[in-house]
This record gives C-alpha cells, sequence and structure tokens, in this order.
C-alpha cells in the first residue's frame, strides 16, 4: 500500500480521480467516508487493487491518496483533476499557481528508495534508505511537466511566469499558450506562478454549462466593481478595536497594546465610526451606545481611555465581546471591521475562528498578536476567516508604527455592502450562491453561481446585483443569462457545488440563520454528503474510491510504503478522523495485499 499526502492550490474542487494500470483506467465514484473507506478495504482484502483519495478534515487543502494492493514491481499512474477559481492579484491581475514547493521532495539530488525483496520487514511503516538494507535500489526523481492554456472572458494583455522559465505566452486575443521550458535544474521548491494582465478587468461575463448528472444548467456570473475613488475620494468605515485586557496581558504587553492604540488613534483618517472594547472574562465598551464619529473631542477621549488601560479584565473570553458587536448590524453602505489586539490564550480557538468565518459577510476581521508567546494559529486562522490580515508584536518589537500602518493601509479600501441578488423570472432559478454574499472589497471581484431550472427558456433571464457603498455610490449589475450560450465541459457545475457545500462548512447556507445558528430539522452532514456524492466532487464528510477487479487475487503481506515528501510532516495517520485507522480494521477482515512501488 502507498500512501501519498500532498496540497492543492486552496478552495480546489476535486471533481476526478483515476488509476491507470497495466492499461486499464479505474475511474473513482465519490461515497461518503465510511463507505468508500469500507469499499476499500474490501477490495484489498479481496485481493483486488484499490486506490482511495480524502482530504484531511482537520487540515485545509491537504489530500491523501491510498493506493492499495500494488504487486511487487508494478506500476500504477494516479490522475487528479480539480478547478479553482483564480484569484485577483495586485494592479487587477489574475493570478494561476500551483503549490509544488510541498508537493514534491527536493528533486536535486532525487530520493532513492530500496524496494523489499522479502515480506520479513511488516512493521516499517516510515520507509526509507535509514531503514532498509536492502540491496536493490531504486531511484525516483521528482519532477514537473507542465503545459497552460488561457482562455479568458477579455482579451490578454500579457502573460507572465516571474517564478519558472516558460515557452510561449504571447497573448492571442482571449487566448495564450504556455508551456515550462526543459531545465534539469527546475526550482520544484518554489511555487508555479502565472501572472496575467487583461485588457479590461472590470468587464463582467456569464459562462453557463450544462449539468449533466442532475440534469440542468449552471451559471458563472463574474464581475469585478471598479471601486477606484479617484485623487480626492473619501473612505467611509466603522472601526472596533477589541482590546485584551486579560490578566495574561500584564506587563510589557499592555504596553505595547498602549502604544500600538496611541498609534492607530492618531492615524485613521476623519469621519471615520469608532470604538473601543476590552476584554478578559468580562467586557467594557467606550462608547455604550455604539461607534461615534472621530474628531478632535473623540480623540482626546479616546486616548484618555487607552493611557488608563490595564490588565485587569480576569480570564480571556474573545467570543462573548465578538457576539456583543455582532449583534448590532453595521450601518447601510458603511463597511465595518474589527482590530483584535490580544496574546490570543484561549481555550476555544476553533470556536473563535468558526465564529468569525460565519460574519465575515458584514465584518472584516484584523489582528495583532501581542508578544512573543502569542498564539499564532489563533491569529492567523481569525484573520483569514475574517478575510483580513494578522501581524505579530513580539517582546522586542520597534516597528509598531510600520505594522499599524500597514494594517491601516489594508483596511482603508471602499467596499460594496448589503449585496442583493434578483431575478425578473425567479420561477425559472433553483438556487444561487452564495447564499450570504460578503462585501467587496476593493480589488476583489464578485463570483456568483446559479442554478437554472430544466424549463430556463433559452433567452430573458437576467440576474440584477445591486449593492450599497457610502464612498463610491451604489452598485447596480444588471446581466442576461442565455442558456444556448452553452460552453463545453462541467468545470462551472462543480465549481458551483463546491460553493453551496462552502456555505454549509461556514454556516452561510440556506439551513442557517443570518447568525450562523442551524436551522430546526436540518442536517448539515447529510446535506453535505448528498451534494457532494449527486456531483462527484470531494468534500471532508466524502472521498473518491476505485476498485481495480482483479482475475486473480493478489496475495502476500500487505506493506505501507509513506511517499516522502521535503516540507510535509508525512506518516501514518493515528485515528480514523485524520483519514487513517484502516490498518486495524483491514487486520479484523483478514488482509492481504503485495508489496508496492
Amino acid at each position: 500500500e502507498a500512501v501519498y499526502m500532498f496540497p492543492l492550490p486552496e478552495g480546489a474542487t476535486v471533481c476526478g480521480f483515476e488509476a491507470l494500470i497495466d492499461g486499464r483506467v479505474v475511474e473513482g465514484k465519490v461515497k461518503e467516508r465510511e463507505q468508500a473507506r469500507d469499499t476499500y478495504d474490501d477490495a484489498i482484502a479481496s485481493g483486488h487493487g484499490a486506490y482511495m483519495l480524502e482530504e484531511f478534515k482537520d487540515k485545509k487543502d491537504l489530500f491523501q491518496a491510498s493506493i492499495g494492493n500494488l504487486p511487487p514491481g508494478k506500476e500504477v499512474t494516479i490522475s487528479i483533476r480539480y478547478v479553482v477559481e483564480l484569484f485577483v492579484g495586485v494592479n487587477k491581475t489574475v493570478l494561476f499557481s500551483i503549490p509544488t514547493s510541498h508537493a514534491f521532495p527536493d528533486s536535486k539530488k532525487g530520493q532513492i528508495f530500496h524496494v523489499p525483496t522479502n515480506n520479513n520487514n511488516n512493521n516499517n511503516n516510515n520507509y526509507n534508505n535509514n531503514n532498509n538494507n536492502d540491496k536493490d535500489p531504486s531511484t525516483i526523481s521528482y519532477g514537473l511537466d507542465l503545459a497552460v492554456d488561457l482562455d479568458m472572458s477579455v482579451d490578454i494583455a500579457s502573460v507572465v511566469c516571474p517564478s519558472h522559465k516558460i515557452e510561449g505566452g504571447a497573448p492571442q486575443g482571449h487566448n495564450s499558450h504556455i508551456k515550462l521550458m526543459e531545465d534539469p535544474k527546475l526550482p520544484l521548491s518554489v511555487n508555479f506562478e502565472l501572472v496575467v494582465t487583461l485588457s479590461d478587468p472590470h468587464l463582467s461575463s456569464v459562462r453557463i454549462q450544462k449539468d449533466v448528472l442532475n440534469n440542468r444548467h449552471v451559471a458563472m456570473v463574474s464581475a469585478f466593481p471598479n471601486q477606484d475613488l479617484g485623487e480626492f475620494g473619501t473612505i467611509y468605515t466603522e472601526m472596533i478595536f477589541l482590546i485584551d485586557r486579560s490578566g495574561s496581558m500584564a506587563g510589557s504587553k499592555i504596553g505595547k497594546v498602549r502604544d500600538t492604540m496611541q498609534i492607530f488613534l492618531r492615524s485613521i483618517p476623519e469621519g471615520t465610526l469608532f470604538n473601543i472594547v476590552g476584554f478578559g472574562s468580562r467586557h467594557e465598551v467606550l462608547h455604550k451606545s455604539g461607534s461615534v464619529e472621530y474628531n478632535e473631542e473623540s480623540l482626546t477621549n479616546a486616548l484618555e481611555h487607552v493611557g488608563r488601560m490595564n490588565a485587569n479584565l480576569g480570564g480571556t473570553d474573545i467570543l462573548s465581546p465578538l457576539k456583543t458587536i455582532f449583534k448590532t448590524p453595521p450601518k447601510e453602505g458603511i463597511p465595518r471591521q474589527i482590530f483584535i489586539l490580544t496574546d490570543g490564550q484561549v481555550e476555544n480557538r476553533k470556536a473563535c475562528i468558526d465564529y468569525v468565518r460565519m460574519h465575515a459577510t458584514t465584518t472584516r476581521v484584523f489582528m495583532f498578536g501581542m508578544g512573543d508567546d502569542a498564539d499564532a494559529e489563533l491569529v492567523k486562522g481569525m484573520a483569514k476567516a475574517g478575510e483580513g490580515e494578522a501581524e505579530l508584536i513580539g517582546g522586542a518589537a520597534d516597528n509598531i508604527d510600520i505594522l499599524v500602518l500597514k494594517q491601516l493601509q489594508r483596511s482603508l479600501q471602499p467596499a460594496l455592502t448589503d449585496l442583493k441578488v434578483e431575478f425578473n423570472e425567479p420561477s425559472q432559478v433553483l438556487a444561487y450562491s452564495p447564499y450570504r454574499m460578503p462585501p467587496i472589497w476593493a480589488g476583489s471581484r464578485l463570483v456568483l453561481y446559479i442554478f437554472l431550472s430544466p424549463d430556463t427558456q433559452p433567452a430573458g433571464l437576467q440576474v440584477t446585483v445591486t449593492a450599497k457603498s457610502a464612498s463610491i455610490g451604489d452598485y447596480t449589475k444588471t446581466l442576461p443569462i442565455d442558456i444556448s450560450q452553452v460552453l463545453p465541459g462541467d468545470f462551472i457545475c462543480k465549481l458551483a457545488a463546491r460553493s453551496l457545500i462552502k456555505g454549509l462548512e461556514e454556516g452561510r447556507s440556506h439551513l442557517h440563520n443570518p447568525d450562523g445558528s442551524v436551522l430546526p430539522n436540518s442536517d448539515i452532514d447529510a446535506e453535505t454528503i448528498k451534494l457532494s456524492v449527486a456531483n462527484q466532487i470531494l468534500s471532508k464528510l466524502t472521498a473518491f474510491v476505485a476498485v481495480e477487479k482483479r482475475n486473480t487475487p493478489t496475495e502476500g503481506t500487505l506493506q505501507i510504503r509513506q511517499i516522502p515528501l521535503s516540507n510535509v510532516k508525512v506518516g501514518v495517520p493515528d485515528s480514523d478522523k485524520e483519514g487513517g485507522g484502516r490498518g486495524a480494521r483491514r487486520q479484523q477482515k483478514g488482509g492481504g495485499g503485495g508489496g508496492g512501488r
């Protein structure tokens, strides 16, 4: 049994898994996770080939492929298909990346493995040169062969690859083609990145594909609103400073907090709404009636308040003040942003991160980790969940002003809020996703998936998206949806289904209340599995599994071979929760299988 763990780009939708062995292609099917594991184990126990792909439950974008009953000397080729939304980068470019730095070992010298000629080392789970003395080495050299075809909605202005040497890339209207140059020193330690500049990045588009599995059409609406303010534009925003005043912040940490807040308060622009909330086991609010406008009077009051702050509010409870803040909806057209200064000494890290993620549709969260012992996982996790950024301020930090200004610059952006979606013929629409839409910040785009009824007419349907902004004014975009303009393939259908599952995972679906709580009589896991299986895409509750039926069952003792990675800690997982636990169950069923390569 060969086990290989690898990352995929953030948000990747895995929609295909197959194995090629002895000229035969074995296609994987998505099943509920435990059903897939049972199928895999039963195939191995019966002497057949088994192949499984699953995502780790608690490790984002990390996947594991298991190749069971691979006979000695045999080779198998595994193909994985995935689709991902492209990121919008700086200067309105489009970014395409492949995370090779963690997916491949260092290829400068290659990796050498010894293939066993006997079955006497059954307990050799961590299999490498240091613990195997077999005399027949097989050298595996890792490499990357890559070609990219670009098909954009508007003309391409330029294509640049800052990470690797490429051939081609000359724009041909909406299209371009590149491939990696042959290079014996190909830097697999560097992620592959492609930067595409479009002639008109703000041009909206609608793409439609036929969902054959579910007998419907699916539309993908993409819009990149122009939120440039010009030289004299004004940004309106609300800033709430949530400050950790628990006992663990005593001493130099609370001093750093005061310094940080002094810089913040003297740097935010006039007209900004702001408030200060201190928390420990209880919390105190500076302006109890809500945020006030930033001016000379409110600045003086806030500076005096900050000067008196001490670490005297007991234990560390971030969740309670967050719930108090989120009870009040943000003001129309004015984006709300929370700046949290904490050392993160909490016992409910996951609950804090999940709660911020649930409310990312209304509020962006920026984090400052205070002190050398700050909980970096909490600080970075909450910032990512809240679509903000994180900075760590160590005990000896002397660049607080730079870090504060960086966070301010990130936060002082216009945004479209209060997004609403309407259709002129709602009866032709089954659903759309995201169900609750987050603000669109300057430099980001709107992506909306629409599931169309089988009775949808070829022309006539329109979708209208509206939003509010105190900085650039109200936004309205109306686009036609014409199912006679159908594109080949199904990648839009896969992305759309994954968007529905993401809403379920993050508490923003039609089965959730606005506060993220689950509606009565709703089963989130069951709905996730149903969507995953019906659309044949991977989720954390499902797995791809394929069985290769063999006329002559493979016999012998199964040995596990971990495929080593240079930057990812690998090993046989300890429990079913992390994708492991199959070995013990397989022994109960009788075991079987041969050595792998």
